[in-house]
């Protein structure tokens, strides 16, 4: 794919580096051109780190260049988080993310959740329990986390900060209930939240976006002393008669439901899309102080676009920076469009069809899931937009699209042991991977994308002149046939570009297949089935996110076993930079909520191609739920697939002894 490495390349710049070598010259005698391009193609911060202990000059630009061309070469489709008061550098970024790296595929999950005290509030209505929305922000200057929701009428956040290593996180629950505003359950519940970060006098300033069920779209404060207090309040209504396009003194000018939010951040400013249930309305946020804010730009889809009164707009997302808006609908022959801006204004298109996957997976006639839209950046320094999409289907699978016009991009996933199950939310890392859930009860599944990586954990490991073990089970993805690619006695040979038995394998996808963590064992059954209706990370590069679901909120934690391969520090089972070696609680918190530990069991689900006609009968995997730890002195136990305490007894002791 392109912008992703492949070992070609890298051959090519190793024998570049060598060319530029002559007889009486060392790697340190090279000009920093050749030796930025040596840097480039590492594969591991081990490698990383012996190339800084060779000399001072070596340790010096390293130090300088070689920690940031490392990430930006391995994961350079994570957005990074810049510190503007220098509180992380890039040795420390590369150690984070090659550490989580880690977690992620040995699938070194924990979680834990927090629901009300008392019974959650109920709607009259529908008797069910309320649907979170959530968002979720870190900023590095400060080492402060900010997750808020929407628990029915009331936002609810909670503020954790980090501090020096090994003393507990500063916590502080905050709430703005909404009866207190004259807010009713139902019919003013919160229906969608955003963080505006960057917002206020200085730039770290955050306030909490809120659209309800009423219409109202509201700039909150997020400051402790004023939590929920209004800043401002988002209207046509605050317009003036020219400015709505269409718009007679006579007809209303009050904003329905508001569905969904999404902020951009441009030169230009902060701008906030706002979807209705016929209306895209874009919103800049006031930088003057003004508390009444009109929109910039207003698109009425019923009068300009929509071919049927039943139409609906659900989802408004930017994929660019303010000028392209992917649209999911209800009740349209194509559920998934987008918006983009012309010299003559706004112009509603159709998106692109790719021939190949429309001939197994038509967009037509087919039902979107709204929540789940989610651009996909491939190069996280591009800053001019992405017109690369993922979105999920109720047919079950997930699809990855351009926008504009059909790529070698698109995709298809699909659970290959679930395959109907849709998912209604979807959350993106980079190109690396995403992650989904549904209707079908507390369980979270992760998905590679299945490109092409820039960075393996397992090029940290040790050679091995066997296969990765334990097997994995894979309902469709044969093995693959290496042939001659195993090389001598099971070592690489770096100068020919040629990787041992051990390490070709280990990136092949038929060794990683997907996983789905199951939760609703551990969950207490409140009136009726728990769902996952949001979900929210801090950060590409935060070890943690939250999930949202029926009547309370889940937090997920990157968390390995203790084993000997671990490089942090004491053996530290957390990220040793953005993460949280206290975050499991148990008991009741500040903020009405009781904190508990959730057991889970992990299944792993093939390599996540959605295969048309997926309807025979599939022999289930094993369930692997967490006990068994393997201890550090049996041998090779640090290079098996998965974390320690997933370890099968039997697969260990047999490839012991194999």
């Amino acid at each position: 794919m392109d912008g992703l490495r492949t070992e070609r390349h890298r051959v090519q710049d190793i024998e570049l580096a060598m060319a530029a070598l002559t007889t009486n010259q060392g790697l340190a005698d090279l000009p920093n051109e050749i030796l930025l391009l040596v840097l480039a193609n590492l594969e591991s911060a081990r490698d990383m780190r012996s190339v800084a202990l060779a000399c001072r000059r070596l340790h010096q630009l390293v130090r300088d260049e070689g920690w940031r061309v490392f990430v930006k070469t391995g994961f350079s489709s994570m957005s990074v988080p810049e510190s503007r008061k220098g509180q992380h550098n890039w040795r420390q970024l590369a150690e984070s993310l090659t550490w989580q790296s880690r977690c992620w595929d040995r699938r070194a999950l924990q979680f834990q959740s927090f629901v009300p005290v008392s019974a959650p509030r109920q709607h009259a209505s529908r008797r069910a329990l309320f649907q979170p929305v959530l968002d979720a922000s870190f900023d590095p200057d400060t080492q402060e986390e900010l997750v808020v929701w929407g628990a029915g009428e009331t936002v609810v956040a909670r503020y954790r900060e980090r501090r020096a290593w090994g003393r507990p996180a500063k916590i502080a629950w905050l709430r703005s209930e909404g009866k207190d505003f004259g807010l009713v359950a139902g019919h003013d519940d919160v229906r969608a939240i955003a963080i505006a970060r960057h917002y206020g006098a200085h730039p770290g300033g955050r306030a909490i976006l809120t659209g309800r069920d009423n219409g109202e779209l509201a700039l909150l404060s997020a400051e402790p002393g004023r939590f929920g207090e209004r800043l401002a309040k988002f209207s046509p209504a605050f317009s003036s008669e020219e400015a709505i396009s269409g718009t007679r003194p006579e007809e209303s000018t009050d904003q329905d439901t508001v569905n969904s939010l999404d902020v951009t951040y441009s030169g230009s400013g902060s701008l906030v899309a706002a979807a209705t249930r016929s209306t895209v309305l874009v919103y800049k946020l006031p930088e003057d102080g003004s508390t009444q804010v009109a929109p910039s730009a207003t698109y009425d889809l019923a009068k300009e676009a929509f071919n049927s009164s039943s139409t609906q707009l659900c989802r408004a997302v930017w994929m660019g920076q303010g000028d392209v808006l992917a649209l999911a609908l209800k009740g349209d022959k194509e559920n998934l469009r987008y918006m983009t801006i012309t010299p003559s204004g706004w112009t509603y298109l159709s998106t692109a069809k790719n021939p190949e996957v429309e001939k197994q997976f038509s967009t037509r006639n087919s039902n979107i899931c709204p929540n789940s839209l989610q651009p996909v950046h491939p190069q996280a320094w591009n800053k001019g937009g992405t017109s690369l999409l993922l979105s999920a289907w109720r047919d079950g699978t997930c699809r990855l699209q351009d926008i504009r016009t059909s790529s070698p991009f698109d995709a298809v996933y699909q659970d290959n042991i679930d395959p109907w199950a849709d998912m209604e939310a979807l959350m993106v890392y980079g190109t690396e991977r995403f992650v989904g859930g549904g209707m079908n009860g507390a369980t979270v599944k992760v998905f590679d994308f299945r490109w092409t990586k820039g960075y393996y954990h397992s090029s940290g490991l040790p050679c091995l002149d066997r296969a990765p073990f334990s097997p994995p089970p894979q309902p469709f993805l044969q093995p693959p046939d290496i042939g001659s690619s195993t090389h001598g006695p099971g070592t690489c040979n770096y100068l020919r570009g040629e990787l041992c038995h051990w390490h070709t394998l280990s990136r092949h996808l038929y060794y990683r297949p997907n996983a789905t963590f199951f939760l609703s064992s551990s969950l207490a059954r409140r009136n009726g089935p728990t769902s996952v209706w949001s979900l929210a990370k801090a950060s590409d590069v935060a070890p943690n996110f939250f999930i949202g679901i029926s009547g309370g909120i889940l937090e997920a934690n990157l968390e390995p076993s203790r084993d000997k391969m671990a490089t942090m520090r004491s053996s530290t089972i957390s990220d040793p930079n953005f993460g949280f070696g206290d975050w499991r609680r148990t008991g009741a918190e500040q903020g009405g909520y009781v904190a508990k530990p959730l057991d889970m069991a992990v299944m792993e689900t093939g390599d996540g191609a959605a295969v048309w006609g997926n309807d025979r009968p599939i022999r289930l995997p094993r369930m692997l739920t967490p006990g068994f730890d393997v201890p550090d002195i049996i041998p090779l136990a640090s290079h098996h697939r998965l974390d320690p305490r997933l370890h099968l007894v039997r697969n260990v002791e047999r490839r012991l002894l194999a």
